[in-house]
C-alpha cells in the first residue's frame, strides 16, 4: 500500500473559548484598598487563577485558551488595582503593550504596561504609576513599564523602532470613558497616522533587518536540536514580525484580516493557526516545567514536555518515540511559520518596489510568463490540463533564473494537494523531475523549492511519511526529509563545481559519472525506509523498486532500477567499512569489490556516500572521513581492475605508497638508510591510510621515543581548528588504556583514534615498575613486564569539554601524569579517582542505548568488536582497560564520535604470541558481560 500522505499538525482541542475562560476567572480580591492588603489579595487572586488555567492546560486546552486566559487574569487584577489606587481620578490611562497587548501572555511572561499621563499633570500620574507597579511586583508579576505623555510616547517611537513596534500592539486597559479614554484614543490615532503611515517603508526595512539579525543570533535553521520557541527561526517572533509588517502596509489587525485583504489563502491561515497554537502550548509547558520564563526547548525539556503533553512511545514503523513525535510536530509548525510568514513579508515588501516589467509580462512558453520580474502561469488551468507542468514550472524558473510569483506558488501548492492521488504515479510529472535532477549546470535550488511548497511530498508519499521525522540524538541535525533534500542539493552542487576547491577529487569523480539518474534517485530513496521498523536500507530497496514499477522508470533505462535499488541497499557500506574496518586487509577489499561488481557502481556509491555523510550536519564531514573514503575507493577500484578479484595488486599499490612516504622523509632531511628502515617497518594499514605528508613528523616522534621511552606532541590545525595528539611509546598490552586514562583525568575528550604499531627494534624499552594486578577475567596487569613487540604510534583527535583544542597548560599536566603511568608510579584508575573529584559527566543529552556486536567474518586473525554507547569523558579508557583485564589485546582501534554517541570498533585477539580471534561462545559472552558491567557503572557515575 502507498504510504500515508503528508502529516499535518494536530487540531487544537475544543476547550473553553476566551469568553468562557473569562467567566471562570471571577475576582478573588478582597475589597480592601490598602496597598499592602491589595498586593496580598492579588497574590491569592493570581495564584487561584493560575491554578485554574494550569488545570485547563493539563486537561489539553488549546494554546490560545491558555494565553487568552492568562491575559484576562492579569487584566482583571491590573484594572482592579488601578481603580483601588485612585487611578481614574488622575485622568491617566493605562495600556497593555507587546505580547500582553496582543492577549498572548504565557504563564511566566513579563507584563508590559504604559501609564499614559495627561499633559498638564504628569506628576500625579507618575506617582500613581509607581504605586501600581510596586503592587504588581509585590503580587508576584514581572512588570515592564513606562510613564509618559502622548507627545513623549510618539517622540520615543519615532526615534526607536523597538518602542515603535511595542505601540503597534497597544491595547487599552481603561478607563473606558472621560479624559483617560480621550488620551488613549489620541495616542492610538497618532500611532496610525504618524508612525504607521508616514514611516511605513522605514518600519518594514527595520523589521526585515531585525528578523535577519535575530535568526542569525539564534541559529539560521528551524532544525536546531534545542530550538528557541520564541526567538528562533520558525518561532513566534517570526509570525509576529510578519503581522507587524502586514499591519504597517495594509492595516490588517490579525490573521483573519489577511484573508479579507487577499494576502493569504484560507488554507494557509488554517495551517498557520495550528502552528501558532502548538507553539503557544509548547511554550506554556516550558514555563510550567521551569517555573519561570523559559523559551528554549532543551533535550531534558523535550522529554518532560512529551510526557506531560501525552505523547507515548510507539514502534518505529508507527510514529516512533514520544519525544520524536513531539519534535516532529514542532518542526512541522516551525516550517509552516517560516514559509507562510516569509511569503507574507515578501508580498508586503515588494509593494513599494517599482515593477521592472509592467503590463501582461513577457511570455516564455504557452504555459509560463514573466510578471513583475518573476515566473507565473499564463492561466490558472495550466496544471489542471497537465500535472507535469507543476514540475516544469521549477525547471523553467531555474533555467531562466527567476523566482516564482506568489500567485503561482499558491496555485502550485493547492494543485499539488488536489492532485496528491495522481502525482505519485504520473509518468509525465516524474519524467520532468528526472530531467530536472539530471540538468547539467543546476545548483539544486529548484529541489528546495519543490520540497518547501509540498510538491516533492505529493509526488513521493514515501518521503511524505517522513516529513519532519526527527531522530532524537546529537548527530542528525536535520529531519529525515530535510536531510534527503540537503543531500540532493549537495550532490547537484558537487557536479556543478561549487565544492571543487575543498573536494577536488570527489568533484572530478562526480563529473565523470555518465548515468546521473540512478545516483540521484538512489540518494533520494536512501533513507526513505526509516519509516519502517526493519533494516531501513533493505526496506528502502523495496520502495525504490516499487517506485520504478509505478512510474515507468524500468522502460526508461533497463539497468537503472537495479542500480537505484543497489545504491539504496548499500548506502551505508562505504562509511562503515572505511571508518570501522582495516583497509589493509585484502580479503575485506575483495569481498567489497565483488559486491560492487563494476567500477561504475563503485564510483556512484562513493559520491553518494559523500553527499549523505556531509549532509547529516554542519560538522559531520571531516578530513579523516574524506581520506578513508577515498582510500577505500582507490583500493577497491584497483581490485576491480585487477585480473581475477582474488589477487588484487596490493603489492604494487603498497610500493607506490611506500615510495611517496620515502620521498617525503628524504625531502625532510632524514638519512636514506633511516628512512628506508622506517618505511619497511611501517604496518600496511599505516601505509595505505596515513597521509604521506605527516610521515616525517611521525618518524621524529618514533625516534625520540626509541631513545627516551616516550614521545608526544599536540598540534592544532589552524584551518579546521582540529587538535591532533600523537603519542609514542614501546608497545605493550594495556598501553591504549594508559594513554586514554591520562587524557580523561585531565578532561581531554577523545573524538577519534588511530592505533598503529611500528614493528622495529630500535630501542631497549625501559622496564616497567609495577602495575595493577586485579582482573575481571584471565589475569593481565595493566603494563606487564614483557618484551615490547614494536613502537606504538597512536594518533588521537581531541578537544576540551567546551569544544576548543586543549590548552598547552592542560596538555602539559596530562603529559606529566602520563609519564608517571608509563613509569609505573601511578595506575590510571587511581589517577582518574584523584584528578576527577566531580563526576565525569556531560550536559543533558539524549540517551544512547548500549550495543555490542562481535564480528568474526571481517578479519582472519582478529575478532572485531563494534561498540555503540553514550559518549562520556574516559569512555575509551573504560573500554580499553576492560578488554585488557579480560586478557584481550587490541590490534586496531577505530574510535569515532557522532554527537553524543560513541561508535567504536576494535580488532581484538586472545593474548598470546600469535593473534587469534575469539571463537568460543562462552568467552565472547564473558567479554560482553564485562564490557556491559564496566560501561553501565561508568554511565551511572556520570
Amino acid at each position: 500500500p502507498m504510504p500515508a500522505p503528508l502529516p499535518s499538525l494536530p487540531v487544537p482541542a475544543a476547550h473553553p473559548t476566551t469568553d468562557e475562560a473569562r467567566a471562570l476567572l471571577e475576582p478573588f480580591m478582597s475589597p480592601s484598598s490598602a496597598a499592602a492588603d491589595l498586593a496580598e489579595a492579588g497574590r491569592a487572586y493570581l495564584g487561584a487563577g493560575r491554578d485554574l488555567i494550569h488545570g485547563l492546560h493539563r486537561a489539553g486546552a488549546a494554546g490560545r485558551t491558555v494565553v487568552r486566559a492568562h491575559s484576562e487574569l492579569v487584566d482583571r487584577f491590573v484594572q482592579g488595582a488601578f481603580a483601588k489606587l485612585g487611578g481614574p481620578a488622575t485622568g491617566a490611562a493605562i495600556a497593555a503593550l507587546g505580547g500582553y497587548g496582543r492577549r498572548e501572555l504565557a504563564p511566566k511572561s513579563d507584563v508590559d504596561l504604559l501609564v499614559l499621563a495627561p499633559a498638564g499633570d504628569a506628576k500625579a500620574a507618575a506617582a500613581l504609576g509607581e504605586s501600581l507597579v510596586r503592587v504588581l511586583w509585590d503580587a508576584g508579576l514581572e512588570v515592564g513599564y513606562g510613564f509618559r505623555t502622548v507627545k513623549e510616547s510618539v517622540k520615543l517611537a519615532l526615534e526607536d523602532h523597538v518602542a515603535r513596534t511595542a505601540l503597534v500592539d497597544l491595547r487599552s486597559l481603561g478607563p473606558k470613558e472621560g479624559e483617560a479614554a480621550a488620551l488613549f484614543a489620541e495616542l492610538e490615532q497618532r500611532v496610525v497616522t504618524q508612525l504607521e503611515t508616514r514611516r511605513v517603508e522605514e518600519f518594514i526595512a527595520d523589521k526585515i533587518a531585525e528578523t535577519k539579525e535575530r535568526r542569525a543570533r539564534y541559529g539560521e535553521s528551524i532544525y536546531l536540536l534545542e530550538p528557541n520557541l520564541k526567538q528562533g527561526e520558525g518561532g513566534l517572533r517570526d509570525l509576529q514580525a510578519s503581522l507587524w509588517i502586514a499591519r504597517a502596509r495594509y492595516k490588517v489587525e490579525g490573521l483573519s484580516s489577511t484573508l479579507e485583504r487577499g494576502l493569504l489563502p484560507e488554507r494557509e491561515i488554517d495551517q498557520l493557526r495550528r502552528a501558532r497554537d502548538l507553539l503557544w502550548r509548547l511554550r506554556a509547558e516550558l514555563h510550567y516545567l521551569a517555573r519561570r520564563r523559559e523559551d528554549r526547548l532543551t533535550f531534558d525539556a523535550q522529554l518532560k514536555a512529551a510526557a506531560a503533553l501525552g505523547y507515548v512511545d510507539e514502534a518505529p514503523e508507527q510514529s516512533g518515540l514520544g519525544v520524536e513525535q513531539l519534535m516532529r510536530h514542532y518542526y512541522l509548525a516551525a516550517r509552516t511559520v517560516v514559509r507562510i510568514s516569509d511569503d507574507l513579508v515578501d508580498r508586503c515588501a515588494r509593494e513599494a518596489a517599482p515593477r521592472k516589467r509592467p503590463g501582461t509580462g513577457r511570455a516564455l512558453t504557452a504555459e509560463f510568463k514573466v510578471w513583475d520580474d518573476r515566473l507565473t502561469v499564463t492561466d490558472r488551468d495550466v496544471f489542471a490540463r497537465d500535472p507535469a507542468a507543476l514540475v516544469r514550472a521549477f525547471a523553467v524558473a531555474e533555467r531562466e533564473r527567476l523566482e516564482l510569483y506568489s500567485y503561482a506558488r499558491d496555485l502550485i501548492a493547492s494543485e499539488a494537494l488536489r492532485l496528491s492521488d495522481v502525482l505519485p504515479s504520473h509518468a509525465g510529472a516524474h519524467a520532468e523531475l528526472w530531467s530536472l535532477l539530471c540538468r547539467d549546470g543546476s545548483t539544486g535550488q529548484a529541489l528546495r523549492e519543490l520540497h518547501s511548497i509540498g510538491l516533492l511530498a505529493a509526488m513521493f508519499p514515501e518521503l511524505a511519511r517522513l516529513a519532519a521525522r526527527v531522530q532524537h540524538d546529537l548527530y542528525h541535525a536535520y529531519t529525515v526529509d530535510q536531510h534527503t533534500v540537503n543531500a540532493l542539493v549537495r550532490l547537484t552542487r558537487l557536479r556543478a563545481g561549487e565544492y571543487h576547491e575543498e573536494e577536488p577529487v570527489l568533484t572530478r569523480l562526480a563529473r565523470s559519472v555518465e548515468r546521473w539518474l540512478p545516483l540521484a534517485l538512489g540518494l533520494l530513496f536512501h533513507d526513505l525506509g526509516k519509516a519502517s521498523g526493519s533494516d531501513h536500507s533493505k526496506r528502502g530497496e523495496v520502495l525504490a523498486r516499487a517506485y520504478a514499477a509505478r512510474t515507468g522508470l524500468a522502460t526508461t533505462d533497463a539497468a537503472a532500477p537495479d542500480d537505484v535499488a543497489w545504491l539504496v541497499a548499500q548506502h551505508l557500506a562505504m562509511s562503515h567499512i572505511s571508518q570501522k574496518r582495516d583497509l589493509s586487509d585484502p580479503h575485506l577489499l575483495e569481498r567489497f569489490a565483488r559486491e560492487c561488481g563494476t567500477v561504475e557502481r563503485l564510483d556512484l556509491l562513493t559520491v553518494m556516500t559523500y553527499a549523505d555523510v556531509a549532509s547529516v550536519g554542519p560538522t559531520t564531514w571531516t578530513e579523516w572521513k574524506r581520506r578513508l573514503l577515498l582510500e577505500l575507493h582507490d583500493r577497491t577500484r584497483a581490485a576491480l581492475l585487477a585480473q581475477g578479484l582474488a589477487a588484487p595488486p596490493a603489492f604494487e599499490a603498497r610500493g607506490h605508497r611506500q615510495r611517496a612516504i620515502l620521498a617525503g622523509l628524504e625531502k625532510a632531511g632524514v638519512r636514506l638508510e633511516d628512512a628506508q628502515h622506517f618505511v619497511a617497518a611501517l604496518p600496511e594499514r599505516y601505509v595505505f591510510t596515513a597521509d604521506p605528508a605527516i610521515a616525517p613528523h611521525h618518524f621524529a616522534l618514533v625516534r625520540r621515543a626509541a631513545t627516551d621511552g616516550y614521545a608526544g606532541e599536540l598540534q592544532v590545525d589552524a584551518r579546521s581548528g582540529e587538535a591532533v595528539l600523537t603519542l609514542c611509546a614501546p608497545d605493550r598490552p594495556g598501553l591504549l588504556a594508559a594513554f586514554a586514562g591520562a587524557l580523561a583525568a585531565h578532561r581531554i575528550d577523545i573524538l577519534g583514534a588511530e592505533v598503529f604499531s611500528v614493528d622495529v627494534e630500535w630501542w631497549a624499552p625501559p622496564p616497567p615498575r609495577g602495575g595493577e594486578a586485579a582482573a575481571l577475567l584471565p589475569a593481565a596487569p595493566l603494563l606487564p613486564s614483557r618484551p615490547a613487540q614494536g613502537m606504538a604510534l597512536d594518533v588521537f583527535r581531541v578537544r576540551e569539554p567546551g569544544g576548543s583544542p586543549p590548552t598547552p597548560g592542560r596538555w602539559a599536566a596530562a603529559e606529566a601524569d602520563l609519564r608517571k603511568i608509563l613509569a609505573g608510579d601511578v595506575a590510571p584508575r587511581e589517577l582518574l579517582r584523584r584528578r576527577t573529584r566531580a563526576p565525569l559527566g556531560t550536559r543533558t543529552a539524549p540517551r544512547v542505548a548500549l550495543k555490542i556486536r562481535f564480528d568474526n567474518a571481517s578479519a582472519a586473525r582478529h575478532t572485531v568488536v563494534d561498540l555503540y554507547a553514550q559518549d562520556r569523558p574516559g569512555l575509551l579508557f573504560t573500554i580499553a582497560e576492560t578488554l585488557h583485564r579480560c586478557g584481550v589485546t587490541i590490534a586496531l582501534a577505530r574510535v569515532a564520535t557522532e554527537g553524543n554517541k560513541a561508535t567504536d570498533s576494535f580488532y581484538v585477539a586472545e593474548a598470546g604470541a600469535e593473534p587469534s580471534p575469539i571463537t568460543s561462545a562462552e568467552r565472547l559472552a564473558a567479554v560482553e558481560a564485562a564490557l556491559v558491567a564496566a560501561l553501565t557503572d561508568a554511565l551511572q557515575e556520570a
